[in-house]
């Protein structure tokens, strides 16, 4: 049973998201990518927040950009998914990050590159960016070649990981900010109820 405090700890959240401090802001030297994945609708306006405050050159969306609508199963809500994808891409991109976009099993690449002006639809695969080595994909992938980043989403499994030399971050799972300075990483937690919004338990592999 959560106790008064857990309560008002979960309300409090609601209220005041995101909650960035001054020491974090203070710990992150940039270039900045911002990584995300698997985003409902519901939290658009909670990214778009922490877009502006933490101002990252980078964004890398690893799929299902309206996680909410599950397109490939209800394909009859492809409107609903437009106008989704039409809010969240024109959030991503009304500031100076360059912006990558990965196709997700519930996206509709036709939609998203009408909607899309300056970023780019990439396919699974190496990116180079800040002379780093990121690999990204919607689904987690072992590559046979080494880098220094392998970004995915899809599912809560497997999590963040540290292998060989490469930092694997699952986007599902939280924010992932890297300092590509230095490559530190930091996690932010989503919005409370984006789980129930995407339609996934957590310790349940997703849809």
């Amino acid at each position: 049973m959560k106790s008064i405090k857990d309560i008002y700890k979960g309300l409090l959240s609601l209220i005041n998201y995101p909650h960035i401090s001054i020491d974090f802001l203070k710990d992150l030297k940039g270039p900045l990518l911002f990584h995300i994945s698997d985003t409902p609708s519901g939290i658009y306006n909670d990214i778009f927040k922490i877009i502006d405050i933490i101002k990252p050159q980078y964004i890398v969306h690893t799929g299902d950009l309206a996680d909410n609508i599950k397109l490939k199963i209800h394909k009859d809500r492809i409107n609903s998914y437009c106008k989704g994808v039409k809010e969240l891409v024109e959030g991503l991109e009304k500031n100076d990050s360059e912006v990558y976009y990965l196709m997700g099993n519930h996206d509709d690449y036709e939609v998203v590159s009408q909607f899309t002006k300056k970023g780019k639809i990439i396919e699974e695969g190496l990116l180079t960016i800040d002379n780093l080595t990121i690999t990204v994909g919607h689904y987690y992938k072992e590559y046979l070649f080494k880098s220094d980043f392998n970004l995915y989403g899809h599912s809560f499994e497997p999590g963040h990981y540290k292998k060989d030399g490469t930092i694997g971050l699952n986007g599902v799972l939280n924010i992932n900010i890297i300092d590509l300075s230095n490559k530190k990483v930091f996690h932010l937690n989503y919005p409370n109820g984006t789980n129930h919004l995407r339609c996934m338990k957590f310790k349940k592999i997703g849809l």
